[in-house]
């Protein structure tokens, strides 16, 4: 049995995040406005859930919006690949059973921890990006700010260029993280950028599912890299292949193994526009989009 297992998965239109920690506890957060048992339903079916191994906790954030609950909830998901100051996710694709979806195994590394590695290799690590959630609240803003600012952003190198995904972070986020000497090293080699908001933007309050999808970002990406074993092309719009459930298995060691699967309600999935660093339109917060232009004209 895994040390630590995380769910997130769809299920009556809407996400739902499972967690079974290593004590044993299990914890159900619903993103439903108004919350059902079909979660539960769905966990039963799974065998997460039994008489014997009850569900220990039940969050429905919605009904009672305290952003400081919900952070330290994204935190969960957001901690199985960020560390203070970055860090490298480094994987592996792993054979399925003529399943549809992905399958692929993945360690961990501080930024300082992991030497460089060529883009052309079969699986170039990925540098996740993001505050600490007391750097988030330190932020202050709306409800809807700290949704943003507790996205990641990740860096995928590229052969012609890196490519920046810059999650929905806020200029004041941005900020912070070029702040760090190391990050903003890291940021040398951008060639490519893109960035993606909710079609109904943040402005009208803060979206459970959207941090849940941008907590899981790094997942995503590399689900989408993972049929190609790595050499993810970046177009004019790029989108990740819609899934209805992902789930990660921590071992004691730290090894993790990840699974995505679509099904009826693919609703984690993530897409942007992408655009060239010199773009004088360049569709990114103005710290982010000077750093690059910077560095463009060195």
């Amino acid at each position: 049995m895994s040390r630590l297992r995380l769910i997130v998965f769809a299920c009556k239109g809407r996400l739902c995040l499972f967690l079974r920690l290593p004590d044993g506890r299990r914890l159900l957060v619903d993103c439903a406005p108004r919350p059902d048992g079909t979660p539960l339903a769905w966990l039963r079916r799974r065998g997460e859930i039994s008489p014997l191994a009850p569900l220990t906790q039940y969050l429905c954030p919605a009904l009672r919006p305290d952003p400081r609950a919900w952070l330290a909830v994204i935190s969960l998901v957001r901690g199985l690949v960020l560390r203070p100051g970055g860090s490298w996710v480094v994987w592996e694709p792993q054979a399925q059973r003529d399943e549809p979806g992905f399958a692929l195994q993945a360690r961990v590394i501080p930024l300082g921890g992991l030497p460089p590695t060529p883009p052309q290799a079969e699986c170039p690590p990925l540098l996740v990006m993001g505050l600490p959630p007391a750097e988030v609240l330190s932020l202050a803003g709306p409800p809807a700010a700290w949704v943003a600012n507790s996205s990641l952003a990740l860096l995928w190198p590229c052969p012609g260029g890196d490519f920046l995904l810059g999650g929905d972070l806020r200029p004041a986020a941005w900020q912070r993280l070029l702040a760090q000497p190391r990050l903003g090293s890291a940021l040398s080699g951008v060639a490519l950028y893109a960035a993606g908001e909710p079609a109904g933007g943040y402005e009208q309050g803060y979206d459970l599912e959207r941090a849940l999808v941008m907590a899981a970002l790094p997942w995503l990406v590399l689900g989408a890299a993972w049929g190609d074993h790595g050499s993810l092309s970046p177009r004019r719009a790029l989108a990740t292949p819609p899934l209805a459930e992902l789930r990660v298995d921590v071992a004691s060691d730290g090894l993790m193994q990840v699974r995505g699967r679509p099904g009826v309600e693919p609703r984690l999935s993530w897409q942007g526009l992408v655009r060239p660093v010199s773009d004088p339109l360049l569709p990114a917060p103005w710290p982010l989009r000077r750093a690059l232009a910077g560095r463009c004209h060195e």
